[in-house]
């Protein structure tokens, strides 16, 4: 498991950090994809992608 933070995943999704973290902020991804320590989004790699190429995520 590789634990990523929102530069990486804006990065790797090549989406802006705002819209990633209003998203995060939101409630976008499921509980297990992203988790809140302090004031940071921190990311699991390997549930993220599962969710951004599953059907959920498609709108």
């Amino acid at each position: 498991m590789r634990i990523l933070t929102t530069i990486e995943v804006s990065k790797l999704l090549k989406i802006d950090i705002r819209t990633l973290q209003r998203q995060a902020q939101t409630g976008f991804y499921p509980a297990n994809v992203c988790g809140r320590v302090g004031r940071k989004y921190l990311f699991n790699e390997e549930e993220l992608l599962k969710f951004v190429f599953s059907e959920r995520c498609i709108a």
